[in-house]
């Protein structure tokens, strides 16, 4: 059995970069709500754009991007349905996830592993 150093080495720099940003975001999530000035635990805010009434979970990014986050996190589900909103776990804001995934399913492009389910209806 390989471990996990073995399991990514075979991976590319491409989805090693997804996955960073997701990891990063996560962490960011949940390190919020502790305190800011554990010496222990280093500090990080989750992905953000705007302050006060512009806030908006998630940065926008190119297009290009975009659809290389949704069409890895399609193939990467949480569970047995994927919904267009996984992706703001990768740090896309709602409306950037939405956009992309719905542009690829009307392309025919949106793939999902066998067993998964698109878990929400889009266009």
């Amino acid at each position: 059995m390989a471990s996990e150093w073995e399991e990514l080495e075979s991976r590319s720099k491409e989805d090693l970069i997804i996955e960073l940003v997701r990891m990063r975001n996560l962490y960011g999530m949940l390190r919020e709500d502790m305190q800011p000035d554990n010496p222990l635990i280093p500090y990080m805010e989750r992905k953000h754009t705007g302050e006060g009434d512009d806030y908006v979970e998630g940065e926008t990014t190119t297009d290009g991007w975009a659809e290389r986050i949704a069409l890895y996190g399609a193939m990467h589900p949480k569970d047995g349905a994927f919904y267009w909103c996984d992706l703001m776990d990768y740090g896309l804001t709602s409306d950037q996830s939405y956009d992309v995934c719905a542009r690829l399913k009307a392309e025919g492009r949106l793939k999902l592993p066998d067993g998964v389910s698109l878990g929400e209806d889009l266009p």
